[in-house]
Protein backbone atom coordinates (compact mmCIF):
# COMPACT_ATOMS: atom_id res chain seq x y z
CA UNK A 1 0.00 0.00 0.00
CA UNK A 2 1.23 3.78 -0.72
CA UNK A 3 1.93 6.34 1.44
CA UNK A 4 -1.25 7.98 -0.16
CA UNK A 5 -3.82 4.79 0.59
CA UNK A 6 -2.30 4.87 4.10
CA UNK A 7 -3.07 8.66 4.75
CA UNK A 8 -6.42 7.98 3.37
CA UNK A 9 -7.01 5.08 5.51
CA UNK A 10 -5.64 6.96 8.41
CA UNK A 11 -9.34 9.00 8.21
CA UNK A 12 -11.42 5.70 7.07
CA UNK A 13 -10.17 4.86 10.25
CA UNK A 14 -11.30 7.38 12.18
CA UNK A 15 -14.94 7.17 10.24
CA UNK A 16 -15.31 3.68 11.02
CA UNK A 17 -15.13 4.71 14.55
CA UNK A 18 -18.73 5.73 14.55
CA UNK A 19 -19.84 2.80 12.86
CA UNK A 20 -18.08 0.93 15.53
CA UNK A 21 -20.16 1.11 18.08
CA UNK A 22 -23.12 -0.30 16.06
CA UNK A 23 -21.55 -3.37 15.24
CA UNK A 24 -20.36 -3.91 18.13
CA UNK A 25 -23.50 -3.51 20.13
CA UNK A 26 -25.36 -5.72 17.98
CA UNK A 27 -23.37 -8.45 17.41
CA UNK A 28 -21.44 -9.02 20.88
CA UNK A 29 -24.08 -11.89 21.42
CA UNK A 30 -23.40 -13.71 18.27
CA UNK A 31 -21.09 -14.22 15.59
CA UNK A 32 -18.86 -11.89 13.61
CA UNK A 33 -21.21 -8.91 12.75
CA UNK A 34 -21.77 -6.81 9.29
CA UNK A 35 -21.73 -3.86 8.76
CA UNK A 36 -23.69 -1.36 6.34
CA UNK A 37 -24.23 -2.32 2.48
CA UNK A 38 -20.35 -2.68 0.96
CA UNK A 39 -21.20 -2.51 -2.23
CA UNK A 40 -20.57 1.50 -2.35
CA UNK A 41 -17.04 1.96 -4.19
CA UNK A 42 -15.45 3.56 -6.66
CA UNK A 43 -11.58 1.92 -8.03
CA UNK A 44 -9.64 5.26 -8.68
CA UNK A 45 -7.76 5.79 -5.40
CA UNK A 46 -8.52 8.70 -3.46
CA UNK A 47 -5.24 10.54 -2.81
CA UNK A 48 -5.44 13.90 -0.70
CA UNK A 49 -2.85 16.68 -1.71
CA UNK A 50 -1.72 19.08 0.74
CA UNK A 51 1.12 21.91 1.01
CA UNK A 52 4.97 21.59 0.75
CA UNK A 53 7.15 20.80 3.75
CA UNK A 54 11.11 22.00 3.43
CA UNK A 55 12.17 18.16 3.95
CA UNK A 56 8.85 15.80 3.28
CA UNK A 57 11.18 12.76 3.73
CA UNK A 58 12.50 13.77 7.17
CA UNK A 59 10.69 12.24 10.05
CA UNK A 60 9.46 15.36 13.06
CA UNK A 61 11.41 14.86 16.44
CA UNK A 62 8.77 14.42 18.34
CA UNK A 63 8.06 17.62 21.02
CA UNK A 64 5.47 16.33 23.68
CA UNK A 65 6.78 14.39 26.27
CA UNK A 66 5.55 10.98 26.31
CA UNK A 67 3.21 10.52 29.23
CA UNK A 68 4.01 6.80 30.85
CA UNK A 69 1.14 5.93 31.52
CA UNK A 70 -0.54 6.68 28.18
CA UNK A 71 2.67 4.76 26.41
CA UNK A 72 1.63 1.52 29.21
CA UNK A 73 -1.62 1.36 27.84
CA UNK A 74 -0.50 1.37 23.89
CA UNK A 75 1.65 -0.86 24.93
CA UNK A 76 -1.19 -3.11 26.59
CA UNK A 77 -3.14 -2.77 23.35
CA UNK A 78 -0.44 -3.99 21.40
CA UNK A 79 -0.18 -6.93 23.66
CA UNK A 80 -3.91 -7.90 23.63
CA UNK A 81 -4.17 -7.29 19.91
CA UNK A 82 -0.86 -9.79 19.24
CA UNK A 83 -2.56 -12.32 21.47
CA UNK A 84 -5.63 -11.91 18.93
CA UNK A 85 -4.44 -11.67 15.85
CA UNK A 86 -2.11 -14.96 16.46
CA UNK A 87 1.13 -12.77 14.66
CA UNK A 88 4.35 -12.04 15.59
CA UNK A 89 5.22 -8.66 17.00
CA UNK A 90 6.94 -6.28 14.75
CA UNK A 91 10.18 -4.59 15.06
CA UNK A 92 8.80 -0.99 15.32
CA UNK A 93 9.86 0.20 18.68
CA UNK A 94 7.34 2.13 20.77
CA UNK A 95 4.98 4.45 19.18
CA UNK A 96 6.34 8.15 18.60
CA UNK A 97 3.89 10.91 20.25
CA UNK A 98 3.63 13.95 18.27
CA UNK A 99 1.50 17.16 18.94
CA UNK A 100 -1.77 17.16 16.22
CA UNK A 101 0.18 20.05 14.27
CA UNK A 102 3.18 17.61 13.86
CA UNK A 103 1.02 15.17 12.71
CA UNK A 104 -0.65 17.46 10.37
CA UNK A 105 2.61 18.37 8.83
CA UNK A 106 3.47 15.16 8.68
CA UNK A 107 0.42 14.05 6.53
CA UNK A 108 0.78 17.21 4.21
CA UNK A 109 4.36 16.12 3.37
CA UNK A 110 3.54 12.87 2.50
CA UNK A 111 0.98 13.77 0.18
CA UNK A 112 2.89 16.37 -1.69
CA UNK A 113 5.97 13.70 -2.50
CA UNK A 114 3.69 10.92 -3.33
CA UNK A 115 0.72 12.77 -5.43
CA UNK A 116 2.53 15.41 -7.06
CA UNK A 117 0.61 18.27 -9.12
CA UNK A 118 0.49 16.20 -12.72
CA UNK A 119 -0.85 12.77 -10.90
CA UNK A 120 -3.73 14.79 -9.19
CA UNK A 121 -4.38 16.54 -12.41
CA UNK A 122 -4.61 13.25 -14.11
CA UNK A 123 -6.89 11.51 -11.60
CA UNK A 124 -9.15 14.27 -11.74
CA UNK A 125 -9.58 14.30 -15.38
CA UNK A 126 -10.25 10.42 -15.24
CA UNK A 127 -12.79 11.14 -12.55
CA UNK A 128 -15.10 14.14 -14.81
CA UNK A 129 -14.67 11.58 -17.52
CA UNK A 130 -16.80 9.61 -16.08
CA UNK A 131 -19.08 12.35 -15.19
CA UNK A 132 -18.02 11.74 -11.25
CA UNK A 133 -17.87 15.41 -10.75
CA UNK A 134 -18.61 18.43 -12.34
CA UNK A 135 -16.13 21.20 -14.24
CA UNK A 136 -15.77 23.34 -11.61
CA UNK A 137 -14.91 20.59 -8.33
CA UNK A 138 -11.56 19.68 -8.08
CA UNK A 139 -10.94 16.49 -7.45
CA UNK A 140 -7.51 16.91 -5.41
CA UNK A 141 -9.62 19.64 -3.16
CA UNK A 142 -12.29 17.39 -2.37
CA UNK A 143 -10.37 14.91 -1.00
CA UNK A 144 -8.76 17.73 1.28
CA UNK A 145 -12.05 17.38 3.04
CA UNK A 146 -11.59 14.28 4.19
CA UNK A 147 -7.88 15.24 6.15
CA UNK A 148 -9.68 15.57 9.71
CA UNK A 149 -8.12 16.71 12.66
CA UNK A 150 -10.03 14.00 14.48
CA UNK A 151 -6.87 11.68 13.33
CA UNK A 152 -5.34 9.86 16.83
CA UNK A 153 -2.71 7.45 15.21
CA UNK A 154 -1.49 5.75 12.04
CA UNK A 155 0.77 2.96 11.23
CA UNK A 156 3.84 4.71 9.03
CA UNK A 157 4.45 1.72 6.55
CA UNK A 158 7.04 3.75 4.47
CA UNK A 159 9.00 4.07 7.78
CA UNK A 160 7.89 1.31 9.67
CA UNK A 161 6.52 3.05 12.74
CA UNK A 162 3.24 3.54 14.62
CA UNK A 163 2.54 7.58 15.46
CA UNK A 164 0.38 8.80 18.09
CA UNK A 165 -1.40 12.20 18.22
CA UNK A 166 -0.25 13.40 21.92
CA UNK A 167 -3.46 16.27 22.47
CA UNK A 168 -5.93 13.99 21.95
CA UNK A 169 -6.39 11.41 24.80
CA UNK A 170 -6.63 8.02 25.38
CA UNK A 171 -10.70 7.62 24.87
CA UNK A 172 -12.41 4.44 23.73
CA UNK A 173 -12.07 5.81 20.24
CA UNK A 174 -8.71 6.43 20.12
CA UNK A 175 -8.11 3.10 21.76
CA UNK A 176 -10.22 1.07 19.21
CA UNK A 177 -8.17 2.85 15.74
CA UNK A 178 -4.69 2.15 17.64
CA UNK A 179 -6.09 -1.41 17.77
CA UNK A 180 -6.80 -1.30 14.28
CA UNK A 181 -3.50 0.40 13.29
CA UNK A 182 -1.48 -1.72 15.15
CA UNK A 183 -2.77 -5.08 13.59
CA UNK A 184 -1.73 -3.47 10.26
CA UNK A 185 1.42 -2.84 11.56
CA UNK A 186 1.50 -6.92 12.55
CA UNK A 187 0.51 -7.56 9.12
CA UNK A 188 3.17 -5.88 7.38
CA UNK A 189 5.86 -7.54 9.53
CA UNK A 190 4.30 -11.07 8.85
CA UNK A 191 3.57 -10.70 5.24
CA UNK A 192 4.52 -7.33 3.55
CA UNK A 193 1.84 -5.64 2.59
CA UNK A 194 3.87 -4.23 -0.11
CA UNK A 195 3.58 -7.55 -1.99
CA UNK A 196 0.20 -6.82 -2.34
CA UNK A 197 0.31 -4.24 -4.94
CA UNK A 198 -2.78 -2.56 -4.17
CA UNK A 199 -1.48 0.58 -6.27
CA UNK A 200 -0.12 -1.30 -9.19
CA UNK A 201 -0.77 0.67 -12.36
CA UNK A 202 -3.85 -0.17 -14.85
CA UNK A 203 -5.23 -2.70 -11.77
CA UNK A 204 -7.57 -0.37 -9.41
CA UNK A 205 -10.06 -3.05 -9.30
CA UNK A 206 -7.50 -5.96 -8.12
CA UNK A 207 -6.02 -2.99 -5.51
CA UNK A 208 -9.92 -2.46 -3.59
CA UNK A 209 -9.76 -5.96 -3.35
CA UNK A 210 -6.72 -6.57 -1.68
CA UNK A 211 -7.22 -3.51 0.35
CA UNK A 212 -10.20 -5.32 1.56
CA UNK A 213 -8.40 -8.39 2.61
CA UNK A 214 -6.01 -5.99 4.80
CA UNK A 215 -8.62 -3.37 6.21
CA UNK A 216 -11.52 -6.16 6.91
CA UNK A 217 -8.45 -8.38 8.80
CA UNK A 218 -7.78 -5.44 10.90
CA UNK A 219 -11.41 -4.37 11.22
CA UNK A 220 -12.55 -7.70 12.35
CA UNK A 221 -9.44 -7.67 14.90
CA UNK A 222 -10.07 -4.44 15.93
CA UNK A 223 -13.88 -5.55 16.65
CA UNK A 224 -12.59 -8.64 18.45
CA UNK A 225 -10.39 -6.74 20.62
CA UNK A 226 -12.79 -4.12 22.05
CA UNK A 227 -15.34 -6.73 22.60
CA UNK A 228 -12.73 -8.31 24.98
CA UNK A 229 -11.48 -5.33 26.36
CA UNK A 230 -13.87 -2.16 26.41
CA UNK A 231 -16.32 -1.48 29.29
CA UNK A 232 -19.91 -1.69 28.17
CA UNK A 233 -19.61 2.44 28.71
CA UNK A 234 -16.73 2.70 26.32
CA UNK A 235 -18.92 0.55 23.80
CA UNK A 236 -21.30 3.07 24.43
CA UNK A 237 -19.04 5.91 23.87
CA UNK A 238 -17.83 4.70 20.59
CA UNK A 239 -21.37 4.40 19.29
CA UNK A 240 -22.66 8.17 19.99
CA UNK A 241 -19.21 9.85 19.01
CA UNK A 242 -19.58 12.53 16.20
CA UNK A 243 -18.80 11.85 12.88
CA UNK A 244 -16.15 13.62 11.06
CA UNK A 245 -17.82 16.21 8.63
CA UNK A 246 -18.04 14.60 5.21
CA UNK A 247 -20.63 16.88 3.76
CA UNK A 248 -18.62 18.12 0.76
CA UNK A 249 -16.92 14.69 0.22
CA UNK A 250 -18.92 12.71 -2.54
CA UNK A 251 -20.83 9.69 -1.59
CA UNK A 252 -19.06 8.15 -4.08
CA UNK A 253 -15.78 8.95 -2.95
CA UNK A 254 -16.38 8.10 0.31
CA UNK A 255 -17.88 4.58 -0.46
CA UNK A 256 -14.74 4.12 -1.96
CA UNK A 257 -12.64 4.65 1.02
CA UNK A 258 -15.14 2.70 3.71
CA UNK A 259 -15.35 -0.57 0.79
CA UNK A 260 -12.33 -2.31 2.16
CA UNK A 261 -13.21 -1.96 5.29
CA UNK A 262 -16.93 -2.96 5.36
CA UNK A 263 -16.81 -5.45 2.62
CA UNK A 264 -13.25 -7.01 3.63
CA UNK A 265 -15.12 -7.29 6.77
CA UNK A 266 -17.70 -9.21 6.06
CA UNK A 267 -15.48 -10.86 2.98
CA UNK A 268 -13.12 -12.59 6.25
CA UNK A 269 -15.94 -12.76 8.64
CA UNK A 270 -16.97 -15.46 5.67
CA UNK A 271 -13.50 -16.96 5.08
CA UNK A 272 -13.39 -17.79 8.96
CA UNK A 273 -16.71 -19.37 9.20
CA UNK A 274 -16.29 -21.47 6.19
CA UNK A 275 -13.46 -22.72 8.46
CA UNK A 276 -15.59 -22.94 11.53
CA UNK A 277 -13.83 -20.05 13.03
CA UNK A 278 -16.39 -17.21 12.85
CA UNK A 279 -16.64 -16.11 16.50
CA UNK A 280 -15.72 -12.87 17.85
CA UNK A 281 -14.60 -14.28 20.82
CA UNK A 282 -12.53 -16.55 19.66
CA UNK A 283 -10.98 -15.89 16.05
CA UNK A 284 -8.85 -18.25 14.31
CA UNK A 285 -7.32 -15.94 11.47
CA UNK A 286 -5.62 -19.57 9.21
CA UNK A 287 -7.44 -18.35 6.22
CA UNK A 288 -7.04 -15.40 6.71
CA UNK A 289 -2.72 -15.43 6.82
CA UNK A 290 -3.38 -18.38 3.80
CA UNK A 291 -5.14 -15.65 1.88
CA UNK A 292 -2.16 -13.23 2.00
CA UNK A 293 0.39 -16.16 -0.25
CA UNK A 294 -3.08 -16.17 -3.04
CA UNK A 295 -4.80 -12.93 -2.47
CA UNK A 296 -8.48 -12.04 -4.17
CA UNK A 297 -7.73 -10.78 -7.75
CA UNK A 298 -11.30 -8.64 -7.67
CA UNK A 299 -13.39 -7.21 -6.11
CA UNK A 300 -15.74 -9.49 -7.69
CA UNK A 301 -14.18 -11.91 -5.60
CA UNK A 302 -15.24 -10.02 -2.38
CA UNK A 303 -19.04 -9.32 -3.27
CA UNK A 304 -18.94 -13.53 -3.82
CA UNK A 305 -17.30 -15.35 -2.03
CA UNK A 306 -17.56 -18.21 -4.08
CA UNK A 307 -15.44 -16.96 -6.73
CA UNK A 308 -13.08 -16.59 -4.17
CA UNK A 309 -13.13 -20.07 -3.30
CA UNK A 310 -13.23 -21.12 -6.76
CA UNK A 311 -10.89 -18.99 -7.54
CA UNK A 312 -12.50 -17.28 -10.54
CA UNK A 313 -10.38 -14.58 -11.82
CA UNK A 314 -11.24 -11.64 -13.83
CA UNK A 315 -10.80 -12.07 -17.59
CA UNK A 316 -8.86 -9.99 -19.67
CA UNK A 317 -10.20 -7.30 -21.72
CA UNK A 318 -8.96 -5.20 -24.76
CA UNK A 319 -10.20 -1.54 -25.57
CA UNK A 320 -7.52 -0.66 -28.28
CA UNK A 321 -5.08 1.91 -28.38
CA UNK A 322 -8.18 5.20 -28.98
CA UNK A 323 -6.08 7.78 -28.98
CA UNK A 324 -3.99 6.31 -31.77
CA UNK A 325 -7.32 6.06 -33.79
CA UNK A 326 -8.39 9.82 -32.81
CA UNK A 327 -5.27 11.45 -34.03
CA UNK A 328 -1.80 12.28 -33.28
CA UNK A 329 -2.65 15.14 -31.18
CA UNK A 330 -4.71 12.94 -28.40
CA UNK A 331 -3.36 11.38 -25.40
CA UNK A 332 -4.15 8.48 -22.99
CA UNK A 333 -4.82 9.58 -19.38
CA UNK A 334 -5.48 6.30 -17.79
CA UNK A 335 -6.12 3.04 -18.64
CA UNK A 336 -7.42 0.66 -15.52
CA UNK A 337 -9.88 -1.65 -14.48
CA UNK A 338 -12.99 -0.28 -13.11
CA UNK A 339 -14.50 -3.63 -11.61
CA UNK A 340 -17.90 -4.78 -9.90
CA UNK A 341 -17.82 -2.84 -6.50
CA UNK A 342 -17.21 0.28 -8.82
CA UNK A 343 -19.68 -0.44 -11.77
CA UNK A 344 -22.49 -0.92 -9.08
CA UNK A 345 -21.63 2.80 -7.39
CA UNK A 346 -21.69 4.25 -10.58
CA UNK A 347 -25.08 3.37 -11.31
CA UNK A 348 -26.38 4.21 -7.91
CA UNK A 349 -24.51 7.51 -7.77
CA UNK A 350 -26.82 8.22 -11.09
CA UNK A 351 -30.00 7.16 -9.48
CA UNK A 352 -30.49 3.88 -9.59
CA UNK A 353 -31.44 2.35 -6.54
CA UNK A 354 -29.20 0.43 -4.33
CA UNK A 355 -30.44 -3.15 -5.09
CA UNK A 356 -31.13 -3.07 -8.62
CA UNK A 357 -27.20 -1.26 -9.51
CA UNK A 358 -25.99 -4.17 -7.25
CA UNK A 359 -27.99 -6.58 -9.93
CA UNK A 360 -27.38 -5.04 -12.66
CA UNK A 361 -23.28 -5.26 -12.05
CA UNK A 362 -23.25 -9.05 -10.69
CA UNK A 363 -22.38 -11.07 -13.38
CA UNK A 364 -19.05 -8.59 -13.73
CA UNK A 365 -15.79 -10.84 -14.97
CA UNK A 366 -14.09 -8.07 -16.23
CA UNK A 367 -13.70 -4.19 -17.86
CA UNK A 368 -11.00 -2.39 -18.83
CA UNK A 369 -11.67 1.40 -18.89
CA UNK A 370 -9.28 4.03 -21.29
CA UNK A 371 -9.51 7.77 -21.06
CA UNK A 372 -7.67 10.03 -23.65
CA UNK A 373 -7.48 13.63 -23.89
CA UNK A 374 -7.50 15.69 -27.10
CA UNK A 375 -7.02 19.77 -28.34
CA UNK A 376 -8.63 21.83 -25.50
CA UNK A 377 -9.09 19.64 -23.37
CA UNK A 378 -11.45 17.38 -25.05
CA UNK A 379 -11.94 13.87 -23.98
CA UNK A 380 -13.02 10.51 -24.44
CA UNK A 381 -13.89 7.52 -23.17
CA UNK A 382 -14.34 3.90 -23.58
CA UNK A 383 -15.21 1.38 -21.52
CA UNK A 384 -15.69 -2.41 -22.32
CA UNK A 385 -17.21 -5.11 -19.91
CA UNK A 386 -17.34 -8.46 -20.02
CA UNK A 387 -19.90 -10.68 -18.22
CA UNK A 388 -20.89 -13.94 -17.39
CA UNK A 389 -23.95 -14.27 -19.60
CA UNK A 390 -26.10 -12.07 -22.23
CA UNK A 391 -28.77 -11.39 -19.58
CA UNK A 392 -26.28 -10.21 -17.45
CA UNK A 393 -24.46 -7.84 -20.42
CA UNK A 394 -28.21 -6.93 -20.85
CA UNK A 395 -29.47 -5.63 -17.29
CA UNK A 396 -26.04 -3.42 -17.34
CA UNK A 397 -26.69 -2.11 -20.68
CA UNK A 398 -30.14 -1.31 -19.27
CA UNK A 399 -29.00 0.22 -16.00
CA UNK A 400 -26.54 2.40 -17.41
CA UNK A 401 -29.46 4.07 -19.51
CA UNK A 402 -29.66 5.88 -16.46
CA UNK A 403 -26.31 6.91 -16.37
CA UNK A 404 -26.10 8.11 -20.08
CA UNK A 405 -29.78 10.16 -19.82
CA UNK A 406 -28.24 12.00 -16.34
CA UNK A 407 -24.53 13.11 -18.11
CA UNK A 408 -23.98 16.46 -19.52
CA UNK A 409 -22.10 15.25 -22.04
CA UNK A 410 -22.70 12.90 -25.15
CA UNK A 411 -22.37 9.06 -24.12
CA UNK A 412 -23.90 5.50 -24.84
CA UNK A 413 -24.33 2.20 -24.39
CA UNK A 414 -23.52 -0.85 -26.66
CA UNK A 415 -24.10 -4.48 -26.08
CA UNK A 416 -22.98 -6.83 -28.39
CA UNK A 417 -23.36 -10.25 -27.14
CA UNK A 418 -22.03 -10.89 -23.36
CA UNK A 419 -20.51 -7.81 -23.50
CA UNK A 420 -21.11 -3.96 -23.25
CA UNK A 421 -19.26 -0.84 -24.46
CA UNK A 422 -19.45 2.33 -22.73
CA UNK A 423 -18.71 5.58 -24.55
CA UNK A 424 -18.27 9.07 -23.14
CA UNK A 425 -16.89 12.42 -25.37
CA UNK A 426 -16.98 16.26 -24.83
CA UNK A 427 -18.89 16.47 -28.11
CA UNK A 428 -21.60 14.20 -30.37
CA UNK A 429 -18.88 14.18 -33.35
CA UNK A 430 -15.79 12.78 -30.91
CA UNK A 431 -18.57 10.50 -29.68
CA UNK A 432 -19.24 8.90 -33.12
CA UNK A 433 -15.31 8.64 -33.42
CA UNK A 434 -14.83 6.97 -30.24
CA UNK A 435 -17.49 4.57 -31.05
CA UNK A 436 -16.07 3.04 -33.90
CA UNK A 437 -12.48 3.41 -32.46
CA UNK A 438 -13.17 1.38 -29.62
CA UNK A 439 -15.58 -1.32 -31.93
Amino acid sequence: MSAIQRAAAIVVAVLLVAIVGVVLLSGADGPIGAGPDPSRSLAATPSPTVTARADPTATPEPTATPDENVLAMLAEIEQQVLEIRGLEAPDIGPPEVLTRDEVTEELQAMFEAEYPAEERERDDFFVKAFGLLGPNEDFAELQLDLLSDQVIGFYDIEQRRMVVVSDTGLDANAKVVYAHEYTHALQDAAFGLDSLETDAAGEDDRGLARLALQEGDATVTMLAWALRHLTQEELMEIGSGPIPDTANVPGWMLGQLLFPYLAGQEWIVEIMAASGAGDLFAPDYAAVDAAYANPPESTAQILDVDKWYDRIAPVAVEVGELAAALGPEWEAVETTTIGQATSAIILEHFGVPTSEANEAATGWIGDRAVVTRGPDDAFALAWRLAWETEEDATEFEAAYGTVVDALEFPALVDRDGDTVLVVHASDKELLSRALEAAR
